[in-house]
């Protein structure tokens, strides 16, 4: 099992030293989220809080994921970076698949994207972008990724989109993974055509239950959609509380494969100092990490 620690919501002024720091602790990856803007009005339910009221301030620092991600590869050497989650159909996909490509590439394929088809209807709108068909959009969107990273002229004809032959570059050497978001049986089929789930916001005792759903689906799946082998799935779960040794391990036991630790904002600390995080990571990995290894 590997630690990730959430960097979303962090002051943008810290960011690079938090994630230096993250990687000299042995944390796996730092993760982050994905917003263009937040509404002075929200009045989508939120999925992943008891009240449905989300946890995202205006004043939050959420710069573009993908060039945090180029920017954090400069300073790090191992550290991967974990985009929870990319909202493909907020976007149009050529520039989605510009965007993920360009960070792979310059992140030396430590990118893992993960991806949901979002919550916030009112961001939908404000960039012109159906709310209505955001599912099997991004299901195209997602057959069009793999096209274009692939390499090589490519074209696409299909419901929402469709280009003639076009090539884009650079594009990764390997595939970039692909965690899918999202807790309904859409979703876990939608993973199960990739690399694994990505699980938001959930008590410890209620992870193993959802983990055994998904993985039931995603082996009655055969072969994913990517082409890639349909072995064991990862599973990046961020839980409402700090988890213990023995949730760790049951956890583990239940095929949770990377634990996200949230940070200082999630507990109610808007704002923090570097040492203040360095003292909360440190921490985490005192107690949970090192005992681990």
């Amino acid at each position: 099992m590997e630690f990730w620690q959430a960097i979303a919501h962090t002051e943008t002024d810290q960011l690079v030293d938090v994630a230096r720091l993250a990687e000299e602790l042995g944390f796996g990856a730092v993760t982050v989220g994905d917003h263009f803007v937040t509404p002075a009005r929200i009045d989508s339910p939120y999925p992943y809080t008891a009240d449905q009221v989300p946890w995202i301030a205006p004043e939050d620092s959420m710069p573009d994921p993908m060039v945090l991600a180029a920017a954090i590869a400069q300073v790090t050497r191992r550290l991967r970076y974990f985009v929870t989650c990319y909202v493909l159909p907020m976007r149009e996909p050529l520039s989605a698949a510009k965007a993920v490509s360009s960070a792979a590439v310059l992140s030396g394929n430590r990118l893992i994207l993960g991806v949901g088809v979002g919550w916030m209807r009112e961001e939908f709108t404000l960039v012109g972008q159906d709310f209505s068909t955001r599912g099997r959009r991004c299901d195209e969107m997602l057959e069009i990724l793999a096209k274009l990273l692939g390499g090589g002229m490519v074209e696409h004809h299909g419901e929402f989109y469709d280009f003639p032959p076009v090539q884009m570059s650079p594009v990764p050497d390997r595939p970039v993974p692909i965690l899918i978001a999202g807790h309904s049986d859409a979703a876990f089929r939608r993973a199960a055509r990739f690399d694994g789930w990505s699980a938001a916001h959930y008590d410890a005792s209620e992870v193993p239950a959802l983990v055994a759903r998904f993985r039931k689906i995603w082996s009655s799946s055969g072969r994913n959609a990517s082409g890639r082998s349909n072995g064991s799935p990862q599973v990046a779960v961020a839980l409402e509380r700090e988890p213990s040794l023995d949730d760790c391990k049951r956890l583990e036991d239940a095929g949770v494969t990377s634990i996200i630790h949230m940070p200082l904002t999630f507990h109610g600390e808007a704002t923090s100092t570097f040492e203040r995080k360095r003292a909360a990571l440190e921490g985490f990995a005192e107690r949970v990490i090192v005992p681990r290894r």
